[in-house]
């Protein structure tokens, strides 16, 4: 599961050459996305005021959910709620 931190990165216009390595080094059909973390990339857009910014970065939105993680956005239902705080306990205590 990809961070949508990692995901603003990328969209940046000059991302971050560590992230852009990490990124490259990955097996991108093995990347998802959540349903989450495609609403936080959706609410980022649509708070910018209206303009070519916004029109950019939700058509770059869109053509990302639709090209790079088609079948690949994974749906946050009960069950993740209950791994999420798993997950988030585990790595507090790390």
């Amino acid at each position: 599961m990809i961070d949508t931190n990692v995901i603003s990165e990328l969209m940046r216009l000059n991302p971050s050459p560590a992230v852009l390595a990490w990124f490259g080094g990955q097996d991108a059909m093995a990347l998802h996305l959540s349903a989450v973390g495609e609403a936080e990339l959706r609410r980022g857009a649509a708070i910018l005021p209206n303009g070519e910014r916004r029109n950019r970065l939700v058509a770059g939105i869109d053509a990302m959910i639709a090209e790079d993680f088609a079948g690949r956005v994974l749906p946050f239902d009960s069950a993740a709620a209950v791994a999420f705080a798993a997950i988030f306990v585990d790595r507090r205590a790390a």
